[in-house]
């Protein structure tokens, strides 16, 4: 039977501290006190941790792994994102190196720490669950970390899109087109894509003066099940809204289905905009008007910054900018 083998995350178990103070240690890399130390290397000797060769001693452009942590490995939306990090990877030296933990804080720094020690030169994060400062704390050694979903920072290099523009022009379309009563179906609210996606559907009310109304705002998961449920939540309220944005187009497919349910017709009845653009949109009944979120190029985006910043180059991408695409989900009224 094949030992299995130790890892940082073990040593900081035995030792109580946490997993990068122990990589603090090992590395020799911040201010430690000695008795910490001592602590630290009582329980990698006690354990018979031996660090990863190839994360220690890769020659340059050889063997090197770019490190890539989503949140979600299913869906059209994550898929599309890891064929653009793809696209470039597979023409260099690199390796891409993939690890989902369903954006649960702890388990992503788990699993960042991991990459960082163990394969990645680098890591593509693409989640809002840890913050600079904490990417900071599990990364001592400071390797390049290029991040997504998250508010631009001077800490890291950050490719997005201008969610509240794009939620904004969705939201101004449906105004535009005699709307007045508009739904939001939207995530998490602490995610920082769900506040910017909010603020332009409330922006958009505002500039046309139409009252903001807290019930037709529904909070789900970005899924095509979260869309669902919360569509059923809405209209189980029985408040009136002769349109809906929603916050992503997997949970517009959840949507239709609900609308259907309950003997809503597209666009008849309910208008609906999505967000994303993911393949399925265009083929929706009917298809769906969306906004365009170029994933695949992201991705490509994320991986030609990372590789070019552990080859000592410093680059920080302006956003990219958001497009909507109309298609026929939206009656004018």
């Amino acid at each position: 039977m094949t030992r299995r083998r130790i890892t940082i995350k073990d040593v900081s178990a035995l030792a109580g501290v946490s997993v990068s103070t122990v990589s603090r240690v090992l590395n020799a890399s911040g201010p430690i006190s000695e008795e910490t130390r001592k602590v630290v290397m009582q329980a990698a000797s006690d354990l018979k941790y031996q660090p990863n060769p190839l994360a220690r001693g890769l020659v340059k452009n050889q063997l090197g792994g770019v490190g890539v942590l989503i949140p979600w490995l299913g869906g059209p939306y994550f898929c599309s994102f890891l064929e653009g990090v793809q696209d470039v990877v597979r023409d260099t030296p690199f390796r891409m190196v993939i690890s989902s933990e369903q954006a649960v804080k702890e388990k992503e720094a788990e699993a960042l720490a991991y990459l960082l020690e163990n394969d990645a030169d680098g890591v593509i994060y693409y989640g809002d669950s840890l913050r600079p400062e904490d990417i900071a704390e599990i990364n001592p050694l400071g390797k390049p970390v290029v991040l997504l979903g998250q508010p631009v920072t001077d800490s890291y290099p950050c490719v997005a899109i201008d969610d509240e523009v794009g939620a904004f022009l969705a939201t101004r379309y449906l105004i535009d087109n005699g709307h007045r009563q508009i739904a939001h179906l939207t995530g998490d609210a602490q995610q920082h894509v769900t506040a910017s996606r909010l603020s332009g559907y409330r922006r958009a009310l505002d500039q046309a003066g139409i009252p903001f109304d807290p019930h037709l705002i529904v909070h789900a998961d970005y899924s095509e099940q979260g869309g669902y449920r919360g569509l059923q939540h809405l209209l189980g309220r029985a408040v009136d809204f002769t349109a809906l944005f929603c916050g992503n187009d997997q949970m517009a497919i959840g949507a239709y289905q609900a609308l259907r349910e309950f003997n809503k017709q597209i666009p008849e009845d309910v208008s609906v905009v999505g967000f994303d653009n993911i393949s399925f949109a265009q083929y929706m009944h009917p298809p769906l008007t969306t906004v365009q979120v170029p994933i695949r190029s992201m991705g490509r985006v994320a991986a030609q910054i990372l590789i070019g910043n552990i080859e000592g180059q410093e680059v920080f991408p302006a956003p990219l900018e958001a497009e909507l695409i109309i298609r026929r989900s939206v009656l004018r009224r």
